[in-house]
């Protein structure tokens, strides 16, 4: 057993879609600790999806993946039933913990001293006013007694003011700069929370951010670290809004320490802007380098080691002109890639799970707070399309611990009023229904049952774009899974935006999914479809998206019926979306 609590089992898959990956190696010497940034901006965006848990996803359209003729897969696995592979892998001095840890060196890190109470934590109220969403957001912050120090409270010690913030040209070897978000549902006991011996026991800022109705959980089992709870409306909000309230947390801390800071004569440029977001799996890290050139090592893979998560922060926070980066990272492990030549030591392309994150770069991007899946696939197209540059750390790799429990598992979609125990499942076709039937109404949010439909309902909504890598569906603003049959072409509406080249493109469907006002009827008139080619616009209620048909002149070019108007299938009181199906003429 005790063997057991030493090893970990993490996930052993390699890249996907690396057979049609744009040309971007970064014209970088192997030797370069540090990307050079006039390097990376004129290097292009790999538009591909490589990470392999989201192998059943739709492909990203880039003009190499039109020349690939894709074939009819023969495995008919689906997300839901895939075993992913895992490797059992022993633990080292640096790994990150659950709550089933316990040693000498961070017993004080963990557990409460039995003369401190609980009570010792205090809870702090911190509104402030979100122009996404168009209102105040109030979250609530618990912050131990040891942890005070971290922030700066009113002169009467009462009231929270801000968090405090280091500068760019700040160098202290014994800390690293960026406060770190986790993110974590359903894991008080099997999250990866303990980050003690990862930091190599230095001074760090730890955030654990939670649902309100699981705040008490993980107070109890980690008494010693700060939690920012969500407010209650967000209890059964997916991923997407976690990552949102961070970003916008993290922006208006900015500004009130860069106000703080100004008063005290430092520049606002100087306050540092990055702040981590990572996940409750993230277990160990590596540092992988290239031989000792000689005259056998020409196809030689590298040599790797393990390091802490503390050296591979402060070694990206010391990257030259970090702040013109929008987002770095670095890349996955896997146990082919010692073996394989060495990829170039930097990329600009899709980063996951691990990520350092330029909050005043990306003020004007922000992620889907609806969004239950892909929502960093989605944030990444936006940032790249926003022109600003993300850029990933080959020299380093992350492992994830393969958990059983919690995080971003499905809700059990049941009938909102049972009838019997012994229900046969409700299948995702059955997660959409005609408005006002006498369908069997679901127990689960909107735009959970929207995102499982679209995964599932390839063959009815876009049958035109099946296995047709040549005709995509153009997504405009958002990136959607709509199976892995299906290529999907993200454009962004906004000015000046970097698009990937459509041009002579036939699209062979539209995917409209709560479209602002940038999207407008000329804009879409600029894209060429098949005959037959199909539509689907996704809107929050019916009104609105009778609006948006009009307001995109879209009946022009697109035939409707009534039969093809649908709805999630949850009560009015739940706020079902609706969408709207269609065919070009």
């Amino acid at each position: 057993m005790l063997i057991r609590l030493l090893e970990v089992d993490v996930y052993d898959e390699e890249a996907i879609n690396t057979n049609y990956t744009e040309d971007n190696e970064i014209a970088q010497s192997n030797t370069d600790q540090w990307p050079d940034v006039e390097i990376i901006s004129k290097t292009a965006f790999d538009l591909s999806i490589h990470d392999p848990k989201y192998v059943f996803m739709s492909p990203v359209y880039t003009e190499q993946l039109q020349r690939i003729k894709q074939e009819p897969n023969k495995e008919t696995k689906t997300e839901d039933s895939r075993k992913r592979n895992t490797v059992s892998m022993m633990l080292t001095k640096y790994a990150a913990y659950n709550t089933f840890h316990h040693c000498e060196q961070c017993h004080q890190y963990m557990d409460i001293n039995p003369s401190v109470q609980m009570s010792d934590s205090t809870l702090h109220a911190f509104t402030f006013s979100s122009s996404m969403l168009g209102e105040e957001i109030q979250l609530h912050f618990i912050i131990p007694k040891s942890k005070e120090s971290y922030f700066v409270f009113s002169k009467q010690g009462k009231h929270l003011e801000s968090m405090r913030l280091p500068l760019v040209s700040d160098k202290n070897v014994n800390a690293v700069k960026s406060p770190i978000f986790t993110p974590s549902s359903g894991r008080h006991e099997h999250g990866l929370l303990n980050l003690y011996h990862a930091m190599e026991g230095v001074n760090h800022l730890h955030l654990l951010v939670v649902k309100e109705y699981e705040m008490p959980l993980y107070r109890k089992y980690w008494p010693n670290h700060i939690m920012l709870v969500l407010p209650g409306m967000f209890n059964n909000a997916g991923v997407g809004a976690a990552r949102f309230l961070i970003k916008e947390l993290s922006y208006h801390n900015l500004e009130l320490e860069r106000n703080r800071l100004e008063e005290l004569g430092v520049k606002r440029q100087c306050v540092w802007p990055f702040i981590v977001v990572m996940d409750d799996s993230c277990v160990l890290w590596n540092c992988h380098s290239a031989p000792e050139q000689s005259s056998q090592s020409m196809d030689q893979g590298t040599t790797s080691k393990n390091v802490s998560l503390k050296s591979v922060l402060q070694h990206i926070e010391a990257t030259p002109k970090i702040v013109h980066y929008a987002i770095l990272g670095i890349q996955k492990w896997n146990s082919k890639l010692n073996s394989r030549p060495p990829k170039a030591p930097f990329s600009r392309c899709h980063i996951h799970d691990f990520i350092l994150l330029n909050i005043d770069l990306t003020q004007n991007v922000q992620y889907d707070l609806n969004r239950y899946f892909c929502e960093d696939v989605d944030f990444n197209l936006r940032t790249n399309s926003s022109g600003l540059l993300i850029c990933c750390f080959n020299n380093f790799s992350l492992m994830k611990k393969h958990i059983q429990v919690g995080g971003q598992k499905d809700f059990a979609v049941k009938p909102k009023i049972m009838v019997s125990e012994n229900l046969t499942p409700v299948m995702p076709l059955q997660y959409v229904c005609a408005p006002d039937s006498e369908h069997t109404l679901l127990a689960a949010p909107a735009q959970f049952l929207l995102e499982k439909f679209l995964q599932h309902a390839t063959y009815k909504l876009f049958p035109k774009a099946i296995h047709n890598f040549k005709s995509p569906v153009l997504a405009i603003d958002c990136y959607l899974n709509i199976g892995p049959e299906v290529a999907l072409c993200y454009i962004s509406s906004r000015p000046h935006s970097v698009n990937v080249n459509y041009e002579g493109v036939f699209f062979s469907g539209l995917l409209l999914y709560l479209c602002d006002s940038f999207v407008g009827a000329d804009f879409l008139k600029k894209f060429k479809f098949l005959k037959g080619a199909t539509l689907c616009v996704i809107c929050q209620d019916r009104s609105s998206l009778r609006q948006t048909i009009v307001r995109l002149e879209l009946e022009d070019e697109w035939q409707f019926r009534l039969r093809d108007e649908f709805q999630t299938a949850n009560s009015s009181d739940d706020k079902p979306l609706y969408f709207l199906t269609g065919r070009h003429i």
